[in-house]
């Protein structure tokens, strides 16, 4: 049976905990975390996963427990501005270190090319940039909803810039599943299709 986190008391976990995926819907709660953005969190936490499992029988060593853990959990403050920074605090006050290291710069992240040098911020991030709102959509799909935002905020002068990133992202994913040796949307849980 797994534990389930007390929301009526406070809580702090051992150092290196990886929280299991309904400890992670407890603090999420416990942080009042809006439920879209929850069902996100869960949807990159399961596709994050899967890509460790299948990177691990390749050779890596990804923990797949703590890149699940961090998918949950990686847009806890998404409601503040830099939420990646807000929730790492946050999850650093409640002993989550771990966890906190690997959300901690999410959304800045610059993912690793070399497949065999790949972390768990490497894989979180991989998940966090194939996955719409709780669904899996792969990377050009989701890369395109990233870019229409970015050229709100930053302009037309920018997609050129944002061209070359999404096209740099596209063609990593087709070298990552030609790595693993099959394609995400097939590795992926079917709840997240």
């Amino acid at each position: 049976m797994e534990k389930v986190v007390d929301m009526n008391k406070d809580f702090i976990f051992p150092k290196d905990y990886c929280p299991t995926k309904y400890e992670c819907m407890d603090i999420l709660n416990r942080y009042q975390t809006p439920e879209h953005v929850q069902l996100h969190c869960f949807a990159v936490g399961e596709a994050a996963k899967s890509i460790a499992i299948e990177l691990n029988k390749k050779g890596l060593k990804i923990n797949s427990q703590l890149v699940a853990a961090a998918g949950y959990l990686h847009d806890i403050a998404r409601v503040h501005k830099n939420h990646e920074k807000v929730g790492a605090e946050y999850l650093y006050s409640i002993g989550l270190e771990n966890v906190a290291k690997v959300i901690n710069d999410h959304t800045k992240h610059k993912i690793n090319t070399d497949i065999f040098s790949l972390d768990e911020e490497d894989v979180l991030c991989i998940a966090d940039r194939v996955v719409l709102q709780s669904n899996f959509v792969g990377p050009q799909r989701r890369m395109d909803y990233i870019k229409s935002n970015a050229l709100k905020k930053y302009g037309q002068e920018s997609e050129d810039f944002l061209d070359s990133i999404i096209e740099k992202f596209v063609r990593f994913i087709a070298e990552l599943e030609e790595f693993i040796g099959d394609e995400l949307y097939n590795i992926i849980p079917d709840e997240i299709k």
